[in-house]
C-alpha cells in the first residue's frame, strides 16, 4: 500500500514538472506503448508474482477532458516463486499471456504541457500458471478473468505530439486475487 501511495505522489509530481506544449495531444487520435511491471497477488499466498508486459494503447480524444481508449498487452517475462524443504523443491510460475481492455479516460490539464488522468473500464486478463515439484512432475493451467478496472496516470509532454506516460492501474480486483500494474511509456498524438 505504501508503494502505491508513493507511486501516486511520483505521478502527480512529474505532472507539475513538465513545461512544453501538450496542445497537440488534446485533439484527435493517439497511440502509445508501455512497459509494465505487473503484480499478481493472491489472498492465500504471502508473496506476489511480478511478471512484466508490453502494452499497446490506442484512443481518441473526444475533447481535452475525455478520451476513449483500447489496450492490448502481451507478457514479456514470467515470475517464479520457489520453495524447498531440503528434500523436495517446488516452484510456481505466473505468466501474463494477454491483456485486453476498453476504458473511458478523464483528463485534468496541468497548464499547457501535461495532464493527470483517471481511467475506468473493463479488462480481460489471460494468464498461465505452471507448477512443478521434485518427484511429483509438473502441471500448468491457463485461465482468463475479466473485471472492472480503474487507475491514475500522467502524460508529460516532451515534444509536440509526444509525451512520456506514467501510470498505476488496478486491472482485476477479485475476492481471492488481484492484478495491477505500474507502467511507463510513450504516447504519440495524430
Amino acid at each position: 500500500m505504501i508503494y502505491r501511495i508513493l507511486m501516486i505522489g511520483v505521478v502527480v509530481s512529474l505532472g507539475f514538472l513538465s513545461s512544453n506544449a501538450l496542445a497537440g495531444l488534446t485533439q484527435g487520435a493517439y497511440a502509445g506503448i508501455q512497459y509494465a511491471a505487473v503484480d499478481f497477488s493472491f489472498e492465500d499466498i504471502s508473496e506476489d508474482f511480478n511478471p512484466t508486459a508490453l502494452i499497446g494503447r490506442a484512443g481518441s480524444n473526444i475533447n481535452k477532458y475525455v478520451s476513449i481508449e483500447g489496450r492490448l498487452g502481451f507478457g514479456l517475462s514470467d515470475d517464479t516463486i520457489t520453495a524447498t524443504d531440503g528434500t523436495t523443491t517446488a516452484s510456481v510460475s505466473i505468466d501474463l499471456d494477454t491483456l485486453i481492455g476498453v476504458y473511458g479516460v478523464g483528463h485534468v490539464p496541468l497548464g499547457k504541457s501535461s495532464s493527470i488522468y483517471a481511467l475506468v473500464g473493463f479488462t480481460q486478463v489471460d494468464a498461465t500458471a505452471s507448477a512443478s515439484a521434485t518427484g511429483f512432475g509438473s502441471a500448468s493451467l491457463s485461465d482468463d478473468e475479466s473485471d472492472l478496472s480503474y487507475g491514475i496516470g500522467a502524460d508529460i509532454s516532451i515534444l509536440y505530439n509526444v509525451a512520456v506516460n506514467v501510470e498505476y492501474v488496478q486491472y482485476l480486483d477479485k475476492s481471492d486475487f488481484d492484478v495491477s500494474a505500474i507502467a511507463i511509456g510513450m504516447k504519440f498524438g495524430f
